[in-house]
């Protein structure tokens, strides 16, 4: 019944307006009206409404105590955990970044590589954190951030080529020579300009071919994250955890 109603061209579109509705959502708005909705599909309301209430009926939205107002639904959890599930990095991970939390007091992050971005996919945050940015389910792109420079660093040249050719003016640390500098060392580091700005390191995680799938990011501001401090203590923890979820993958060291 629903395999026919998504070939026929009103079922399409119905369920590209589904999917439309759910990316809406973000940490800026975590909830959204049906004149939201209007608004942004430029769908008239009745639709909005009947779309809304479907999605509702299947957990994928829940109202909030505001009448009228709709949030992302807790059958949301139920898929995400059935994806995350397939991914046996972030079970092996997950100790190793609350290990790097604990021993350093800064935040660790997993991010893994998805085609041609890098999606997070676990947290450990620091206890210092007054006001907690969940990084899980975000996407970035591998010209942006230092996680996202080390993984790009160990794609194939023709792929960094053309990323780093599409990447924002002034993205920094992505000539050849600063990647070739990644791949040497083995991390990627930044140092913040200010002292509230990120310092931190990204390490690779590797499979059992040496492909680099995924990263692990440390770090924390500058203030308690000082240059000296990165290269003592958060690199070599930093690479020593990853190496274990490497060789738990079934990497074998040169």
């Amino acid at each position: 019944m629903y395999a026919a109603t998504v070939e026929s061209p009103g079922g399409t579109q119905a369920v590209e307006r589904a999917m439309a509705i759910l990316e809406l959502f973000d940490e800026r708005r975590p909830d959204l009206s049906i004149a939201d909705v209007v608004a942004a599909l430029d769908v008239h309301r009745s639709t909005a409404s009947r779309m809304m209430a479907t999605l509702e009926r299947h957990g994928l939205l829940e109202q909030t105590d505001v009448p009228g107002r709709y949030r992302l639904g807790l059958g949301l959890v139920t898929l995400a955990g059935l994806v995350l599930n397939r991914f046996p990095v972030r079970a092996l991970a997950r100790p190793r970044l609350r290990e790097l939390r604990n021993e350093t007091n800064e935040t660790a992050w997993l991010g893994m590589l998805d085609g041609q971005t890098v999606i997070y996919l676990d947290q450990a945050s620091s206890r210092h954190v007054t006001v907690n940015v969940d990084w899980v389910g975000r996407r970035q792109a591998l010209t942006d951030g230092v996680t996202g420079r080390l993984l790009l660093a160990f794609q194939p040249s023709d792929v960094i080529e053309r990323l780093v050719d599409e990447a924002a003016p002034g993205s920094i640390g992505l000539s050849d020579v600063e990647l070739a500098a990644v791949r040497r060392r083995g991390h990627a580091v930044c140092v913040g300009d200010a002292d509230d700005a990120y310092t931190g390191v990204a390490v690779p995680i590797r499979d059992h071919r040496g492909a680099v799938v995924a990263a692990i990011a440390l770090g924390g501001p500058r203030y308690r994250v000082s240059p000296e401090r990165l290269e003592s203590e958060l690199v070599p923890k930093a690479l020593r955890a990853a190496a274990r979820v490497s060789e738990a993958l079934g990497h074998v060291a040169a």
